[in-house]
């Protein structure tokens, strides 16, 4: 195989992908694809791959922008705590 190439299984088919991230995440990331297919598949009456596909890009989704909105959440705490700790230092340098 060519370099930067790599063959993973979703769902049960074979794709073989180009990606500049190292073959270990590559695989990771197709596990974690088709885990989230064969979860939708047990827990739902789909037949149809594409529909299944369709959830599972969705659930995957959903996951990533809960995980934005917690990130900026915290960004935002961190920011206000900085805001405090600089107020407090200005406050000692004044004294």
């Amino acid at each position: 195989m060519a370099p930067g190439h790599i063959k993973v299984n979703i769902f049960g088919s074979e794709y073989s992908l180009i990606g500049d991230e190292d073959d270990a995440s590559v695989k990771q990331i197709a596990e974690y694809v088709d885990k989230k297919m064969r979860e939708i598949d047990r827990s739902t009456n789909i037949s149809s791959i594409s529909r299944i596909a369709i959830l599972t890009a969705l659930n995957i989704a959903e996951e990533l922008y809960q995980e934005r909105q917690y990130r900026e959440r915290l960004l935002e705490q961190l920011n206000e705590e900085a805001r405090k700790m600089n107020h407090k230092i200005s406050e000692l340098l004044e004294e």
